[in-house]
């Protein structure tokens, strides 16, 4: 008698600024043959582990939107979702007489989601 096993595959996808529209600003967290079949002509320096891909150092990047098709069309599932925002302050020069630099505050826009795709091993 056999028995059948589920192995699971796991990524995450973090996308910033993702108020812009087809941002492309995102990161692939998962295995590094796994997103390879997503990316397939994805820059080797877009790799900052063996398991995560940045799409701001891969300059064919795509928007998180697309990627999140191609993972479905091959069987993710989103498991979990979830977003947020948060606060940069980014230096601006002072028009002022005075020197000092002032802060204007950047929202920044986050989503994040966690996929899973489920096989079946005998």
């Amino acid at each position: 008698m056999s028995s059948s096993q589920h192995r699971f595959e796991i990524l995450s996808l973090t996308v910033q600024n993702s108020l812009t529209l087809n941002s492309k600003d995102s990161q692939l967290h998962g295995d590094k043959q796994i997103i390879a079949q997503i990316l397939p002509t994805a820059s080797e320096r877009a790799y900052i582990e063996n398991n995560c891909y940045d799409s701001r150092l891969d300059l064919g990047s795509i928007a998180y939107t697309d990627v999140l098709q191609r993972l479905l069309r091959l069987g993710f599932q989103i498991e979990i979702s979830t977003s947020g925002s948060y606060s940069q302050l980014k230096p601006e020069k002072s028009i002022s007489k005075d020197d000092r630099q002032q802060y204007l505050s950047q929202d920044t826009c986050v989503l994040q989601y966690t996929l899973i795709r489920k096989n079946f091993v005998e």
